[in-house]
């Protein structure tokens, strides 16, 4: 006769784990997108522009939008 083992239910803390590590997301967000992405794409934009590339510049531009948005987004939940 086969033996039956009866393995313990693991415990979910998933929200728990997700709660404390938003934070730290929300950090990474705001570190890489106003001293990285937010320069990057400014400077790529004057660039394209005055090359004569404007859909590379309006390009940039609206990058730059999104990346303010994300940006703002996690400031605010720091």
């Amino acid at each position: 006769m086969g033996q039956v083992i009866s393995f313990p239910k693991q415990k979910r803390h998933s929200h728990e784990r997700l709660a404390a590590a938003l934070p730290t997301v929300y950090a990474v967000i705001y570190m890489l997108g106003f001293f990285i992405a937010g320069p990057m794409l400014v400077m790529f934009g004057f660039a394209f522009a005055f090359t004569a590339q404007p859909v590379a510049a309006l390009v940039c531009v609206v990058l730059l939008v999104g990346d303010w948005a994300a940006t703002k987004f996690a400031y605010t939940r720091l």
